[in-house]
C-alpha cells in the first residue's frame, strides 16, 4: 500500500455555503488527489462529510491505496486541525474514458442562453459570487413550488481544476427541498456518491445541472443530480444525502 500527502490548503470564506466549505468543494479534492495519487481518472466516488471545514484554517489531503492496478480503489482524506474532516472511497481505471452508451438517453435539452440568470443569496451561500447560474423551467429556490426539483446551467469562475469542479457542480444548487420551502434552512451534505463519465469538462464550461429530491424523512434528504455538458454528453450522476433540520 503506498501513501501520500497533499501540500496545505487553504479555502477563503468565499468557498463557505451556509457557515462550512461547500462540501462538493471538499470532495472535488478529494477526486483530484485520488487520482493523482493512482495516476489514473477516477470512475467513482462516495465521500462521508464528517465534519465542517473551516475558511482561512489549513487542511491537507492524504491518500493511501487500497488496491493497485487496472482497477484502482484510492482512499482520501481531509484533515483539519488535527480532525478527520472528510474521507472518500474513489475507484480508478488505469485506462482513458471511452464514449458513453446510454441505452435511455435523454430527451433534446435547453442550451445555456435559454437559461434565465439566477443569483443564490450570498449571505447564506457565499460560494454564490464563484458561480454564474441560469436557471431552467419555473421552478425556483424558496419560491414555495409544488415539486422539490431544480434545473439550470452552471459555470464555475475561479479556474478551477477540472475534477475538482465536478465536485463543485455536482453539489452546486440549494437542495432540492428549497424550491418547495420559502424560507432557507440549513441542509448540510453528509454523504456523496457519484459515478463520472468521461473527461471531465474544460475549467469554466457551462454544465447543466438536473437535481430532485428523491426520498426524505424526519432526519435526511437523498437528492438525485446529473451533469451534462453542452452537447448532451453526459458528465456524471450523483446522489447525495443532506441532513435535514431539527423539526
Amino acid at each position: 500500500m503506498t501513501t501520500a500527502q497533499q501540500a496545505g490548503l487553504v479555502f477563503g470564506p468565499t468557498w463557505r455555503s451556509f457557515s462550512s466549505i461547500q462540501g462538493g468543494l471538499v470532495v472535488g479534492h478529494l477526486l483530484e488527489a485520488a487520482a493523482a495519487h493512482a495516476g489514473a481518472p477516477p470512475r467513482a466516488v462516495t465521500a462521508h462529510l464528517l465534519g465542517g471545514v473551516t475558511a482561512d484554517l489549513p487542511a491537507h489531503v492524504a491518500t493511501s491505496s487500497d488496491r493497485e492496478g487496472r482497477t484502482g480503489s484510492v482512499r482520501s482524506e481531509m484533515w483539519q486541525d488535527g480532525d478527520l474532516r472528510a474521507v472518500a472511497q474513489v475507484l480508478t481505471l488505469a485506462r482513458p474514458a471511452t464514449p458513453v452508451h446510454e441505452p435511455y438517453p435523454p430527451v433534446g435539452g435547453y442550451r445555456p442562453e435559454d437559461g434565465v440568470p439566477f443569483e443564490l443569496p450570498r449571505d447564506y451561500v457565499p460560494i454564490a459570487e464563484h458561480t454564474e447560474i441560469r436557471a431552467l423551467g419555473p421552478s425556483r429556490p424558496l419560491a414555495g413550488g409544488p415539486e422539490p426539483r431544480l434545473h439550470a446551467w452552471v459555470r464555475m469562475r475561479g479556474g478551477l481544476a477540472p475534477l475538482v469542479q465536478v465536485g463543485v457542480l455536482l453539489d452546486a444548487l440549494p437542495p432540492s427541498l428549497f424550491a418547495v420551502r420559502t424560507v432557507p434552512a440549513a441542509m448540510p451534505t453528509v454523504e456523496l456518491t457519484a459515478h463520472l463519465a468521461g473527461e471531465p469538462p474544460e475549467t469554466g464550461a457551462w454544465v447543466r445541472v438536473d437535481q430532485r429530491t428523491v426520498w426524505t424523512d424526519a432526519d435526511v434528504a437523498v437528492d438525485d443530480v446529473e451533469l451534462r455538458a453542452v452537447d448532451g454528453s453526459l458528465v456524471a450522476r450523483g446522489r447525495q444525502t443532506r441532513r435535514m433540520p431539527p423539526a
